[in-house]
């Protein structure tokens, strides 16, 4: 499939364009087991780097979990360069019917007051608030300002690069699986602009030999790109446009593109989404697909314009978590082609060390434009190889959890 190298080479071109910012903050390097988006919202002093050569410190965070529950964190500042000289080393205690806000928040001043080098490893650290002012964001400069400052740009201009491969293969005297997936995403991500961009390769071949007749073969290839370039306007307002191709022989699309730009509106401020967000968006984009199939409306190829509206409420307090959303798509050819998704989840503690769960889904689907005209066999039904038709798709899990007995034995032993 040709369209999704010309993506790639597109965003790799949008990449060199843009243009570089000074630092002159302290530069933080963390490796941990917690909520890092709370982390930088909190910190928000400091230039949280994924470089820990050229960061001044280096915070390093070892969780180990207690029988009971709970949870001890190893913490160790290290400095480098002009702190080459200063260390720091403590451990912080979580209970097992802490929330996962409080335990982050209890975590995230522990942090602070390790930054601040004085009372966090002390008894006293629960007497002490630390109130940090952020400078103010520095300006745009030009390259070859950039190149005489002194090295303070880290020459990535805030860009992230992830890269994943992975390979399986199980034998079994009646049965083979082999599987391949590899995946690449950017993302770069500013007070203004969020850009990313991600290809994705899956590839699956299965065979499962008969006690009679030939063995049966089943082959799944997916490969797509997402792309999405989003402009914040305000405290409560972003634009952007989304963009996507994709080729699947599980859905009988050979090529498909999609393209649309997208308004979101926040009832909240965006400066409080890991605590809370109400989200309202909206985007209509267009549609080309090439089917390998005659789909079921008799057609090898159409294009289309699709619109949809997607409303999102997720709520982290002390008391748990909660996410709600709604989702209604539909084709405006024909307003019969459409999609409607419910989806809810809470996480909430009902008394001290007591929590109930609960998730579920439920999809009206009538947008299956895709389907292969042809009668699906036996065989592609029982091994996942071809989309079925469905009218509907519908789940639910619920549990609780409770605890209790000691809070505070902080005694870690790991042995078998």
């Amino acid at each position: 499939m040709k369209t999704l190298p010309v993506a790639t080479s597109l965003a790799l071109l949008l990449l060199a364009a843009t243009g570089g910012f000074a630092q002159t903050r302290l530069n933080l390097y963390t490796d941990c087991d917690c909520n890092k988006t709370l982390l930088k919202q909190e910190l928000n002093y400091v230039n949280h780097t994924i470089d820990p050569v050229n960061a001044q410190v280096n915070l390093f965070i070892v969780t180990n979990y207690l029988s009971n529950g709970g949870r001890v964190y190893d913490l160790n500042f290290k400095g480098q360069q002009e702190l080459a000289e200063n260390s720091l080393s403590f451990k912080v205690s979580t209970t097992a019917v802490m929330t996962d806000l409080e335990r982050d928040e209890y975590l995230n001043k522990r942090i602070e007051l390790g930054l601040a080098g004085f009372l966090a490893g002390t008894s006293y650290a629960d007497l002490v608030d630390l109130t940090a002012q952020a400078p103010p964001e520095p300006e745009a400069v030009d390259e070859e300002e950039t190149e005489d400052d002194g090295g303070s740009s880290d020459g990535w201009n805030n860009w992230i690069f992830e890269t994943s491969a992975s390979f399986f293969a199980s034998k079994e005297s009646q049965r083979s699986k082999t599987q391949v997936r590899l995946g690449f995403e950017a993302d770069r991500t500013t007070p203004d602009w969020r850009i990313r961009f991600s290809p994705n390769f899956f590839y699956r071949v299965e065979k499962i030999n008969q006690s009679q007749g030939e063995p049966i073969l089943s082959v799944r290839r997916d490969q797509w790109f997402d792309g999405k370039v989003v402009r914040s306007i305000s405290n409560h307002w972003s634009v952007g446009i989304l963009a996507n191709a994709n080729s699947s022989t599980y859905r009988n699309i050979n090529l498909g593109i999609f393209v649309a730009p997208a308004v979101e509106y926040n009832i909240f401020d965006y400066n409080q989404v890991p605590f809370k967000e109400f989200t309202v968006a909206y985007r209509i984009g267009y549609v080309r697909n090439v089917y390998t199939d005659t789909t079921v409306f008799l057609v090898d190829q159409e294009s289309l314009a699709r619109q949809s509206l997607d409303i999102d409420l997720r709520l982290r307090q002390r008391w748990g978590q909660v996410f709600a959303g709604v989702s209604a798509a539909n084709y405006l050819d024909d307003f019969k082609k459409n999609r409607l998704s419910l989806n809810a989840r809470a996480d909430v503690r009902i008394i001290k060390g007591l929590s109930f769960n609960i998730g579920g889904s439920y999809d009206i689907i009538n947008d299956q434009i895709s389907l292969p005209a042809r009668e699906i066999s036996e065989q592609d039904r029982l091994l996942g190889i071809t989309q079925l038709a469905t009218s509907y798709n519908a789940d639910i899990s619920v549990g609780f959890s409770y605890t209790f007995g000691s809070l505070y034995n902080n005694v870690i032993n790991t042995r078998l």
